[in-house]
């Protein structure tokens, strides 16, 4: 039987948001830090990641998310941040409006999910939206210049987007990155 790494996420594919996203990204690659940028088109809010689910199991799956009800809803970006900045290992933008929408969404699955036994993770959900991550060996002077941009845009307004859709998605890891794939999509009301 063979696996599928997948998650559940909502896609951002508003073009001003994302050429937005893209001029920060480009002012973080010019730091001397060793940074892994998110390509645009796999830039995502990850509502459940699942790993390895058995491909027999991805039909129920593919149920499960279209029988949950949802109304569209909006989604305002702002403010580029990192967990834990003395050992940064993420930066992301945050949502400013309508993060309530993500978490309800969020928990909805969740407990479909627990319901059907798929793994779902208990830590709480903090809608973000990862645009970098810091590769192994990058040491605490070059995340200095790292941690100046992120005060630069701390309160940045990256713009609106309007989710319609939720999406299963398929993660295949290779040495240039991640592909992504859906494998089932989900419209909002």
């Amino acid at each position: 039987m063979t696996a599928i790494r997948s998650f559940i996420a909502l896609e951002v594919i508003n073009t001003d948001v994302l050429d937005q996203i893209k001029k920060i990204q480009e002012e973080l690659g010019r730091t001397r830090a060793r940074l892994k940028l998110v390509e645009p088109q796999n830039l995502h809010f990850t509502l459940h990641f699942l790993g390895d689910v058995e491909s027999a199991r991805i039909p129920d799956l593919q149920t499960l998310l279209q029988e949950i009800e949802f109304p569209a809803f909006d989604l305002e970006l702002g403010g580029l941040r990192c967990f834990r900045p003395k050992r940064l290992r993420v930066v992301w933008v945050g949502v400013t409006k309508g993060a309530d929408n993500c978490i309800q969404l969020q928990k909805l699955l969740g407990q479909r999910l627990r319901e059907q036994r798929f793994p779902v993770e208990v830590r709480r959900y903090s809608p973000h939206l990862t645009v970098a991550r810091a590769r192994r060996g990058t040491n605490q002077n070059q995340l200095l210049e790292v941690l100046e941009i992120l005060d630069k845009y701390a309160t940045y307004e990256f713009g609106d987007i309007h989710i319609t859709e939720v999406k299963i998605k398929k993660s295949t890891l290779t040495p240039r990155g991640p592909i992504y794939e859906d494998l089932e999509v989900k419209r909002l009301q």
